[in-house]
């Protein structure tokens, strides 16, 4: 027996400070024991200006309705209309939570009174005040420890968001933390790493985070002092040049020399090391804090800031660990070629491909 998916036509949308997206996916079942793809029926983008959300906080909800019945097709005229109203939609990074927690109980399967005793321990909001979700990982009988993924948000903040989302004749499915959609897009699907661990590294126009893949689960993200709007204030205010200018020399020149502007790199390359330093510091927390960890092999990059050119090159030398952009379609098109231009455009859209993987694979 088939049961129909009640939530047909489901769809990933990405609230950030600067942007909106929308992705869509069709499944394509897999034949002959090959992996199921998805054809992308519709991957939409608009810029958001500054102010209408900031740090993950919607300032000026009214504003961010508006320009998400215009990405909707709703208003404007620009866009198709989506008909759909099933939506899975991301927690910003900024104030969400997420780690692996281990319960130390004789059951099988640990009460919820155990989980939130222990989880409260590591919780940086005030449990009566926070979402918590928890997915447990594994059990291991010998020693009596089970492994549990814990995700939490602040109420006001997923509220928020849930608000916003109806408002606009939305139905979220589930509103999921960043981190997990970015894992969902960049880590092989299926895939088991023995003895080695992986990262995620994104860096996007107004944060950036960490994220530690090992044992074949997330295991905690860890927030990074760096982004693109970061990089630009820099150099308007070192250079003296328009926050446009400093745009167009970031994307065009990256982290290499630029014979008009001596400046230049020694400013970028200084940021560059904060940023490197700020990952081993955190590469080493994780090795120092959490058990049995294994060593990080690769570190995939994400987000915009990630197409920077020379930036993997220099993150890979300062760390010695292999550090490079990810390919965000790979999970879609298992056996499909990726141009320089789609894996770079994959780079912005990671997270909102992950959250319609989602929606296409089981939302519920």
């Amino acid at each position: 027996m088939f049961l129909r998916n009640p939530f047909a036509g489901a769809f990933g949308f990405d609230i950030g400070d600067l942007s909106l997206k929308l992705a869509q996916l069709e499944k394509k079942s897999g034949l002959f024991g090959r992996p199921d793809s998805f054809n992308v029926k519709t991957l939409r983008a608009i810029d958001l200006p500054p102010g209408i959300i900031v740090n993950g906080e919607i300032e000026q909800p009214e504003l961010a309705r508006k320009k998400i019945l215009f990405l909707l097709g709703k208003e404007g005229g620009k866009f198709q209309t989506i008909k759909t109203p099933w939506v899975v939609a991301n927690l910003p990074e900024p104030k969400s939570f997420l780690k692996l927690i281990e319960i130390n109980t004789e059951s099988e399967i640990p009460t919820m009174e155990d989980i939130l005793y222990q989880a409260e321990k590591h919780l940086p909001y005030d449990l009566e005040d926070t979402y918590l979700d928890w997915q447990i990982i594994n059990r291991d009988k010998k020693n009596q420890i089970t492994r549990i993924l814990i995700g939490a948000v602040p109420k006001v903040i997923s509220d928020s968001y849930t608000y916003l989302l109806e408002s606009v004749g939305l139905q979220p499915i589930a509103l999921e933390v960043e981190a997990l959609t970015l894992a969902r897009a960049l880590i092989t699907a299926g895939k088991e790493y023995h003895k080695e661990a992986r990262a995620i590294l994104d860096l996007g126009a107004t944060r950036s985070c960490l994220i530690i893949y090992d044992h074949n689960t997330l295991q905690f993200s860890m927030n990074m002092e760096f982004s693109g709007e970061l990089i630009n204030t820099a150099l308007v205010q070192e250079l003296k040049i328009s926050y446009a200018e400093a745009e167009r020399f970031k994307i065009k020149h990256g982290l290499t020399h630029v014979k008009t502007s001596p400046r230049y790199l020694t400013i970028m390359t200084r940021l560059a090391n904060k940023l490197s330093t700020d990952i081993a510091k955190s590469l080493s927390f994780y090795h120092d804090r959490f058990p049995n960890p294994n060593p990080i092999t690769h570190i995939t990059m994400a987000g915009g800031v990630a197409n920077l050119s020379n930036l993997d090159d220099f993150l890979s030398r300062k760390l010695k660990i292999s550090t490079h952009p990810g390919n965000a379609w790979k999970n879609l098109l298992p056996n499909e070629a990726i141009t320089t231009e789609k894996r770079a455009h994959g780079l912005v859209a990671a997270s909102v491909i992950g959250l319609a993987l989602h929606a296409s694979q089981k939302p519920w």
